[in-house]
């Protein structure tokens, strides 16, 4: 019986070949330590150690559709402790008294550093330190072991106009938003991000990409700089964006609407680009740098007028009579009412038991649907509504736009409310509701919700007859058209009407008459408020002589009648936008 086998001859060349690629690697590897790379190594080997620092990228830069900056960067310094270098030398009360930050909070965060994982990295301890101070503890190095400080590249705002609630704002990066982060978006615990408006909307966009370098660092916990062998990556600064807002506009704009509560939003019809975006009251994006400081934060939240709400977007409004607009349409549309049947107008309508009133107590005597348009009379549509069908009513709302998003490049946008019968159903349940719901809901009150942006899109349709496009803010953005298909005659009297409302002497809207520099179409709007005054509104239109189409809503929260305050004002940014047009024209 054999008690050997021979190793087959392939087995044995394989197990050879296999010893000398292992030994071989281990040659190739000891030469690289201890020949090639020895001095870089011996420099770690004695008593030091290399820490590794991260370079902050600068965000993009954002322009108006002019070119001018509206957000910049502008460097600071954030001061940072490597925990596993502090040591019993170090001087917490001079720290404490540079950085106004109290030495036993300065203690605590320090000590948990130093029991946590990443005790051997280095900890914020406080953001947008300026050179001054920055200078005056790098002179006390010895008594502060373990300090380093990293450029930051910190948000600036240096335009004239706000345009807060559009560019939105930055926080910084917690626990949670890293959980939460989309796939790709790498951040660190303190790094800032994009929380609102066109900030966050861009993240990926305007967020650079940071770089990396090393520090030497000796036995006192010195830094001693930038290891100059290893590898370091320098930072890659996010992509710029140019916004179609125009910031010389907006200023005006938003001077104008200083002391109200409410949203200005102002469009190009036919290329969906948003000139102005205005909500009031704004917050004060110059006042801080970088993210928005938390005593802020918590300052606005609490504010009673609702500076960090976004009305142009979120705020949901009755439209009032802007809304009777859609009724006009539809009886143009569906031939159910002869156009130039006419109504009584007592200021007055009983339905069941119930009294409807017209804004003008007096009534307005014979209304057809022209004459009820210019004078924006509700015994009209309260008595025509009755004959038109409910769910075509509704579905000629959504057409307009009501009841869904718009789709600007804005987060967080809301849809509003288009009542419909199974919404009603719904809500009230089949008996609970009646044919008076339909008399508030014909004149933009009840349940009809809407936001500014949401009228605002109503009027691009009318202005351009049916064929605009999606809102957006990005001048690179896609246009995407947004078409309303209705009878040519249907537009023609639309526009006809809303000529008259602010041409014709007695229209509620001829205060927004201008007398030079183009033609204004418009409708006033009055929307009741149980919380208060009324709601003060304007939406129109004007043609420059330079054939531009500039369309407009206006919404002042208890500003009485949109006859008024609402009309006024857009007759001030008429006639702006009418003079920067014949400037433009002059410059050529």
């Amino acid at each position: 019986m054999r008690l050997y086998q021979p190793i087959p001859s392939n087995r044995k060349t394989t197990l050879i070949s296999a010893s000398v690629v292992l030994m071989s690697l281990l040659c190739i590897r000891y030469i690289d330590l201890q020949i090639l790379n020895y001095g870089k190594y011996q420099d770690r080997a004695n008593s030091n150690s290399i820490r590794q620092i991260i370079l902050n990228a600068p965000r993009g830069i954002i322009f108006d559709r002019n070119g001018l900056p509206l957000v910049d960067n502008r460097p600071t310094y954030d001061l940072m402790i490597i925990p596993i270098d502090v040591t019993e030398k170090f001087d917490y009360q001079l720290l404490s008294n540079n950085i106004g930050m109290p030495s036993e909070e300065l203690k605590k965060e320090i000590n948990k550093g130093k029991k946590s994982i990443a005790r051997f990295r280095p900890k914020l301890i406080k953001r947008h330190v300026n050179f001054e101070i920055m200078s005056i503890l790098e002179e006390y190095k010895m008594s502060l072991p373990g300090i380093i400080f990293s450029e930051n590249p910190a948000r600036t705002y240096v335009s004239d106009s706000n345009i807060s609630h559009a560019l939105g704002y930055l926080r910084t990066v917690n626990d949670k938003i890293l959980k939460d982060a989309p796939k790709g978006m790498n951040y660190l615990i303190d790094d800032v991000y994009g929380a609102a408006g066109l900030e966050k909307m861009y993240e990926p966009y305007l967020r650079g990409n940071n770089g990396l370098e090393y520090h030497r660092v000796d036995i006192y916990s010195r830094d001693h700089g930038v290891v100059s062998d290893e590898d370091r990556y320098s930072p890659k600064s996010g992509q710029s964006l140019t916004i179609t807002i125009d910031s010389q506009l907006q200023s005006f704009v938003e001077s104008k609407i200083e002391g109200h509560r409410g949203a200005v939003i102002a469009m190009d019809p036919t290329t969906g680009e948003v000139l102005v975006f205005a909500s009031a009251p704004d917050y004060p994006l110059k006042s801080f740098v970088g993210p928005i400081p938390s005593d802020l934060w918590g300052s606005l939240n609490t504010d009673t007028n609702r500076p960090l709400f976004n009305r142009g977007i979120n705020g949901l409004y009755p439209p009032g009579s802007t809304f009777k607009l859609v009724a006009a349409s539809l009886i143009m549309e569906s031939e159910l009412i002869n156009p130039y049947y006419k109504v009584q107008c007592n200021g007055v309508y009983t339905l069941g038991d119930r009294d409807f009133h017209c804004w003008n107590l007096a009534g307005h005597g014979q209304m057809n649907l022209k004459s009820a348009i210019k004078y924006s009379c509700n015994i009209y549509f309260y008595k025509v509504i009755q004959g038109l069908i409910f769910s075509q009513w509704s579905d000629m709302a959504y057409g307009f736009g009501y009841g869904k998003k718009t789709g600007i490049d804005l987060p967080f946008e809301s849809k509003g409310i288009v009542p419909t019968e199974s919404y009603l159903n719904e809500k009230y349940t089949r008996r609970g509701w009646s044919t008076g719901n339909l008399l508030s809901f014909v004149i933009g009150q009840g349940d009809v919700l809407s936001t500014p942006l949401q009228v605002l899109q109503m009027i691009n349709l009318i202005a351009t007859k049916g064929h605009t496009f999606q809102p957006h803010l990005n001048m690179k953005s896609e246009k995407i058209p947004v078409n309303l298909e209705l009878n040519p005659k249907t537009w023609t009297f639309l526009q006809d009407a809303l000529y008259d409302v602010v041409n014709e002497p007695d229209g509620t809207g001829r205060n927004a008459k201008i007398q030079y520099g183009g033609k204004i179409w418009g409708k006033t709007g009055t929307s009741q408020n149980p919380h208060g005054d009324h709601h003060s509104s304007f939406l129109g239109y004007m043609t420059t002589e330079t054939g531009k189409i500039f369309t407009l809503y206006i919404i002042i929260e208890n500003g009485g009648k949109g006859s008024e305050i609402a009309s006024s004002l857009a007759r001030d940014i008429f006639n702006y936008y009418a003079d920067s047009q014949s400037a433009i024209v002059v410059n050529d």
